[in-house]
């Protein structure tokens, strides 16, 4: 019986000290966090617990987030103040992504910001089979911010503008009416779809653990993009493998250091695309443009060649004769002509969207001169011959049908 005793002591011991342990957290929780100097509200509340809790359970995850703001945060602020909304916003991105521009949600927003499609079409942003000008750290910045500016003068409180953005503006109004047309968050809350309502607690958990990591012994681990960089502008049709073969830059860095693009291909643009290099490699970029420019051996196809080095090290500078180039690779020819004809307001961005080429391969297949269609004008797209059937589909396809097909990217 003695024992039993001792035994049941130990365990209301045990949960006494846990319990004040978590009382003492909760008030340095709601003690820091009310002495932040912020514009958008981090008042401390129960259900923000959870996700502090979260980062520290996880500090090698918190350690990489917390580098990664560090390289962000100065361009964010730079952005969000230009738009005249608060700085604090930043912490909007530490929540929604991880500040991780490659970040794909499975409803379909991308981003630092996790924009939706919905949103990007709205201010613009290319968003199609090659580009997504989302994942576009800058751009994607410039048009959160403007939404938020948007959405503030509707909801007129940064809790409710959080909410609409993570949720949409008709999701709110629902919730509030649900709420008894009440404008306070945290009457909301409870009616908000689970996932999308923790934004704004992970919000005020990203502000705190944004600036009081050092308290609980954090230390910013360098992020692997931090590194000196170059723009260079590219006008051409390119892909990664023909800038990687020529410069010796590794793939998987290009795609972390240019997430915009999809399919490891620059599309071509009339005004050009500027994408980042490593410093050290943006002076022979221009250098090699000749050789990195060289065309792919048809326009059909999209797997890059190897593409030949030039002379830019010096210690090979002396070699005379023609340089040595590597065989090109050999593929597969795997494409099937199907043939579409122009409806009614039909555009060329859109008919190159809908079967997943680029204007440019319309034109050239259809000898275009000018972006101009005309009602009737039947066009021949090459499109993978596994999916013929699929694209065979789109030429009796409503508009309707067809506006759908642009919001599968």
């Amino acid at each position: 019986m003695k024992r039993i005793l001792t035994i049941v002591y130990s365990l209301v011991l045990s949960v006494l000290i846990v319990n004040a342990k978590e009382s003492a957290n909760e008030q340095l929780y709601i003690q820091r966090l009310s002495g932040l100097k912020a514009q958008v509200d981090v008042t401390y509340h129960p259900e923000v617990r959870k996700h502090i809790d979260a980062y520290l359970a996880n500090p090698e995850k918190t350690r990489e987030i917390v580098g990664l703001s560090k390289m962000y945060f100065p361009m964010l602020d730079r952005v969000l103040r230009g738009k005249s909304v608060p700085g604090d916003l930043k912490y909007l991105a530490v929540a929604l992504s991880e500040l991780d521009p490659l970040v794909q949600a499975s409803s379909g927003a991308s981003g630092i910001w996790l924009m939706s499609y919905q949103v990007s079409k709205m201010y613009k942003l290319k968003v199609n089979s090659y580009v997504d000008e989302r994942k576009d750290q800058t751009k994607s910045s410039f048009t959160a911010a403007t939404h938020l500016k948007d959405l503030y003068s509707i909801y007129r409180q940064w809790p409710l503008v959080i909410a609409a953005y993570a949720n949409s503006p008709v999701v709110l109004n629902k919730a509030i009416r649900m709420a008894g047309n009440s404008m306070n968050y945290w009457d909301i809350y409870p009616f908000l779809p689970e996932g999308t309502r923790e934004a704004y607690p992970k919000f005020i958990a990203a502000a705190y653990i944004c600036n009081f990591y050092r308290e609980h012994g954090v230390k910013p681990s360098a992020p692997s993009l931090l590194i000196e960089t170059d723009s260079v502008l590219v006008n051409k049709w390119l892909s990664f493998q023909q800038i990687s073969s020529t410069l010796d830059i590794p793939i998987e860095q290009l795609r972390r250091l240019n997430p915009t693009f999809k399919k490891d291909v620059i599309p071509y643009n009339l005004d050009g695309y500027i994408i980042r290099l490593p410093k050290s490699k943006g002076k022979h970029f221009d250098l090699l443009k000749d050789s990195v420019y060289k065309p792919l051996p048809n326009p059909t196809e999209f797997t890059p060649v190897a593409i030949q080095k030039t002379g830019i090290d010096s210690s090979k500078s002396s070699k005379t004769g023609p340089p040595e180039t590597k065989p090109k690779e050999q593929t597969n020819f795997d494409k099937k002509r199907v043939y579409y004809v122009v409806k009614k307001n039909d555009k060329l961005s859109d008919v190159a969207d809908w079967f997943d080429v680029t204007v440019f391969e319309v034109k050239s297949w259809n000898k275009l001169k000018s972006n101009q269609l005309k009602s009737g004008q039947k066009l021949t797209i090459w499109v993978k011959q596994s999916k013929t059937g699929y694209y065979k589909r789109i030429n009796g396809m409503s508009p309707a049908q067809k506006k759908k097909l642009k919001k599968k990217d």
